[in-house]
């Protein structure tokens, strides 16, 4: 699995703060996580992608471990927006670890990261997602993991980022409800710039963690883990979503 996190804010935040500043944000949680089961590590790579000077959304990969990343420190420094999102890799098996699997993953309207797995992904719904995705989208998927494609099913959605949201789980949930031993492990953040959703979810298994806190920085933040050991950070319920908008006190709803 990985370790993801999220941000969105009023004012630029510098991708350090979020990042590296923190004593257990993402580049400490990528060596000496404290809730992840299913790996020890997260050295598969990582990435970030935020909002540029135009509103646009921009992003960067790396397939090195972050504490292998020489861009990091300039990057940290240089790199402002008041939305984040980001994310430390631990590679599923079977998934290359590559620039195409890294995420996030972003297009042209929302950014996107995954923290879980789809069990053996390319024989049980590699295919159906496929399937269900539009030409216009399928073509669009570069690599071979299970977060991208749920990223191609979120992206025909329509309507308000937590009704696509929830229509991805909604779907994932019918195709395995005759496969009990089909583990999906489904927490994710989206943000189409002016609103960031998150989801903690799974089908047939326990949902990672997922925290949040309402006064980060002057924003809200949202990560696996609590970045640090102030108070204000707040247990993400498995079949809930938080929806967070710039000013505004999150909001909590069940799926």
């Amino acid at each position: 699995m990985c370790r993801i996190a999220g941000y969105i804010g009023l004012q630029p935040l510098a991708l350090r703060t979020l990042i590296c500043d923190p004593p257990h944000g993402l580049a400490h949680q990528s060596w000496a996580a404290r809730e992840m089961v299913s790996a020890t590590v997260n050295a598969d790579g990582w990435g970030a992608a935020w909002l540029d000077a135009d509103h646009q959304p921009a992003g960067y990969r790396q397939v090195l471990p972050i504490w292998a990343d020489a861009n990091l420190d300039s990057l940290g420094r240089s790199l402002r927006s008041p939305l984040w999102l980001a994310n430390v890799r631990s590679a599923t098996a079977g998934l290359g670890t590559d620039y195409a699997n890294t995420q996030p993953f972003y297009d042209d309207a929302l950014l996107f990261t995954h923290n879980g797995f789809i069990d053996r992904f390319a024989h049980t719904l590699r295919a159906r997602l496929r399937a269900e995705v539009a030409p216009e989208i399928e073509t669009t998927i570069n690599g071979n993991t299970d977060s991208e494609y749920l990223f191609a099913l979120l992206r025909q959605q329509t309507g308000p980022l937590e009704t696509r949201l929830g229509s991805v789980i909604t779907q994932v949930r019918d195709w395995l409800a005759d496969t009990p031993q089909v583990r999906a492990l489904l927490n994710m953040i989206v943000s189409d710039g002016q609103c960031m959703v998150a989801v903690r979810a799974a089908v047939n298994g326990d949902a990672p963690s997922l925290y949040f806190h309402a006064d980060w920085h002057g924003g809200i933040a949202i990560g696996s883990e609590a970045f640090d050991n102030h108070s204000g950070w707040t247990c993400v319920e498995s079949d809930q979503m938080i929806i967070a908008q710039a000013g505004q006190t999150p909001r909590r709803e069940s799926l």
